[in-house]
């Protein structure tokens, strides 16, 4: 079977990396205008690299920039239902591709930026069988703290990760991003080795 991982850089998706790695998959990182890119994008390129897959760069920053223009303010990321386009693309991407299955790492806790995620993600489902492809979500019923514990198990160096959306050098400290990277090292009780800002 071969697989095609989602993957941003950041704890979840490195994670699944580490755990899947015995796996026939490449890794797909889509630049869709979030802040954060290029220090995702490291963070992925190092994961890939460590892990010998292969790292299929996409990028359509130019669409993200129609929707967050007009709210140039807004902290977060550009699309806040950016899901049902990465993995509407991801699984016509696969389809097209020869691959078997998308596997999307999200986890459990819940989405502010994103109101109805149980359902959209039901409906992608239902689009990855009308294609024939399998959306497989390992991580839908664990918690990050969760993710995290099976990840450094896995042999995932979590330094080597990146979580925070604004996109500096080190990690903000503050943003939801952040507060939940926090959350999850501390509930597992490993040590942060994150640098934060505040």
């Amino acid at each position: 079977m071969r697989s095609l991982l989602l993957i941003s850089g950041g704890l979840d998706s490195s994670a699944a990396a580490y755990y899947f790695k015995d796996k026939l998959m490449d890794c797909l990182y889509v630049n869709y205008g979030q802040r954060s890119n290029a220090m995702q994008l490291k963070s992925a390129k190092e994961i890939c690299s460590e892990l010998g897959k292969k790292l299929i760069y996409v990028n359509i920053k130019d669409m993200g920039k129609h929707f967050y223009d007009a709210d140039w303010l807004r902290p977060h990321e550009p699309i806040r239902h950016r899901n049902v386009i990465l993995l509407s693309f991801a699984l016509v991407f696969a389809k097209e591709r020869g691959y078997d299955e998308v596997i999307f790492p999200t986890v459990s806790d819940e989405c502010v930026y994103e109101t109805n995620k149980p359902k959209i993600l039901e409906e992608m489902r239902r689009l990855g069988e009308i294609l024939g492809v399998k959306l497989n979500m390992p991580f839908l019923h664990m918690s990050k703290p969760m993710v995290l514990k099976l990840g450094v198990m896995s042999g995932l160096d979590p330094s080597k990760t990146y979580s925070c959306i604004l996109g500096k050098k080190y990690h903000c400290g503050k943003c939801s991003q952040c507060e939940m990277r926090k959350m999850a090292f501390r509930e597992v009780k490993i040590a942060d080795p994150t640098k934060y800002y505040s």
